[in-house]
Formats: structure tokens, sequence, C-alpha cells
């Protein structure tokens, strides 16, 4: 399952905020739970990181207030990727660098490097068919690639925007790159590729190491080499969708499906960084909100399919995940 940092939707959620919007209708409509935005190194599957920002991205005016794009919040949200990318001995082994551990900010996009007729191109590419969510997203990328650039090679690079732009960010882009924004068939930064594997300076060798270790050991917690993180969580889903099971239940069925024991699983589970009860709490969440937009599902049907033994502990359950209770969950989104 690909899954992003949650720092994206914090974001999004703070931009929510500042417009003056409700920011529990925001988490609501995603299915994500506040708690979720403040673990440390937290992650938000594909799906759920989608659905938020196409309620977020028709409301983002990309030219409003409009500067030019720094690493500052590369630093602030990624630091030892950003101290990594700011340390290379050439700006090719940065742009490596960046695009090796890039899945700690997301796994929903590409972002691929060309190298043609003495033209180096950088493509953002995002798995989202919404034009306001690529939009917003390749803005974001080729900004910390276009910082990126400007560290190693000041004055260097062309931001190469699709037709569809709207016109108003146009101009603002137009009013600070001049003659570096162009129209293409793309969102691309273009620049001559001698760029790089000139030599720079900067470079502090014995750091790098210590940085490559750091950025290594975050790479292991997002893709463990056993991977049964993955596979408990489908069969939770596949469970909770076939019948109402308690937890205990639920465990017992999916040790005897992987052939392990408990205490095995929960060994595995936990050198992966999680444990049985936040997977099943995952689950339980993001089918909550599933379940309580069909209208024809009574909550007591809801809470039963999510093996919850009486209506009281589901909705306790619901309302310490998303401060609301069912009802009032399920009468909001009625009224989006």
């Amino acid at each position: 399952m690909k899954t992003v940092s949650n720092r994206i939707a914090l974001h999004c959620l703070n931009h929510w905020q500042r417009q003056g919007r409700d920011p529990a209708q925001l988490l609501q409509g995603a299915g994500i739970a506040r708690e979720e935005l403040l673990l440390p190194q937290g992650r938000i599957d594909a799906q759920r990181h989608f659905r938020l920002l196409t309620q977020v991205a028709p409301h983002v005016d990309m030219a409003h207030k409009w500067s030019p794009p720094s690493l500052s919040g590369l630093f602030a949200d990624y630091l030892p990727l950003a101290s990594l990318c700011c340390n290379a001995a050439t700006l090719r082994q940065a742009l490596h660098f960046f695009l090796a551990y890039r899945p700690l900010i997301g796994e929903c996009d590409r972002i691929l490097l060309r190298e043609e007729e003495g033209q180096a191109r950088l493509s953002y590419h995002s798995e989202s068919d919404h034009p306001d969510v690529i939009a917003m997203s390749s803005l974001a990328n080729l900004g910390h690639l276009y910082a990126l650039l400007q560290f190693y090679h000041p004055g260097q690079g062309r931001l190469v925007l699709p037709t569809p732009v709207r016109p108003r960010l146009w101009r603002e882009l137009g009013a600070w790159l001049g003659d570096r924004l162009q129209r293409g068939e793309s969102y691309e930064l273009r620049f001559p590729s001698a760029l790089l594997d000139l030599a720079h300076g900067g470079c502090n060798g014995p750091l790098q190491p210590l940085l490559l270790g750091e950025l290594d050991g975050q790479m292991r917690l997002l893709r463990p080499s056993s991977h049964y993180r993955e596979r408990v969580l489908g069969l939770i889903r596949q469970r909770l969708w076939q019948e109402s099971v308690d937890s205990p239940t639920l465990l017992a069925g999916i040790c005897e499906a992987l052939r392990l024991t408990r205490w095995t699983l929960n060994r595995h589970l936990r050198e992966e960084g999680c444990h049985f009860s936040g997977l099943l709490e995952q689950v339980r969440r993001e089918e909550a909100c599933r379940l309580l937009q069909d209208p024809g599902l009574q909550l007591q049907e809801v809470g039963g399919r999510l093996g919850f033994a009486s209506q009281s502990s589901f909705t306790r359950f619901f309302k310490e995940a998303f401060a609301l209770s069912p009802s009032e969950y399920r009468s909001r989104r009625s009224r989006l």
C-alpha cells in the first residue's frame, strides 16, 4: 500500500484553517483522524491522501502571496533529507539523494530525470486525475527542485508548465521568473545538463555517511523486509468485510491464516514499528467513515460490522478518533 508523510496533510489542514474553514469537515471527508497528524514520521495511505487533496486543491489560490520557493520547508519537515541534498559533491548526486529517499515524503507520484540534447529535464507525474491536485502537487514538488538547483547553481533553470494553468498564476509566476517560465506539455524543470556534474566545494564528506545512515533507517521502517504490517491490514479488511468479528476472534483468525502464533505475529509487528491493536483501529477508522456514507445502514449495523459489541462502544471509539459521534459525522457528510 502506497503512503505519504502526514506532514502534507498537516500543511493542508493549516491552510484550510487559515481560510476560516472547519478543520473537522476536511478530516471527516478524508477519513483521517486528527491524532494521525501528530505522530512523528506518521503516514497516510494514498486513498485518503488524494481524498484530502481533492477537497483542498480547488480552494488553494496558488497565485496569492506567491514567493520564490526555498528549502526552508524541506528542512523543517525532513531535516536529514534536506541536509543530505545540500551536502552533495555535485548537483547530480544531490538529485540522486532526493529521488532515492523521496518516498519518505510520498509514494503516490514520480519525478523523472532525463537528459536530452544537452538539457536535463526533471518532470513531475502525479497518480491523481484531478487537475487542481496535479497543479498544486506539481508546483510544490518542482518548487523544492528549483530551490535545490538554485542552491548549487543560482540563476539557472526554466520552469515549464502546461497550457491549462490558470492565467493569474501564470502572470504571478511570470513576474518572478520572466523568460525562465515557459509553456509546454507537462510540468518540468529544465536546465543545462553540464550543471549536473560541476563540482560543489561545500560538500562535507564525513557528514554524508551519518545522514545516509539516518535516512536508510527511516526507509527500513517505511519498507520493512517482511511486510507483515501490510498483510495484516489486508486480512483485517477482508475479515471485516466478510463477517462481524470481535478483536480476539479476528486476531486468532489472522494468526491461523499466516500460520503464526500470536507471540510470533506480535514480534514481527513490533519489529516493523506497529502492533495489532493499532492496525485494527486504523482499519476501523477507515471503514467506519466509508460505511457511514451508506444511508441504508443503521448506525448499529455499522458498529456491528466493525466488531464492536455495543453501539456505545462504537460511538466512544468514533468520538475519540474524530471528535464527533457517528450520527454527527453522517449528518455533516449528507450536507456536503
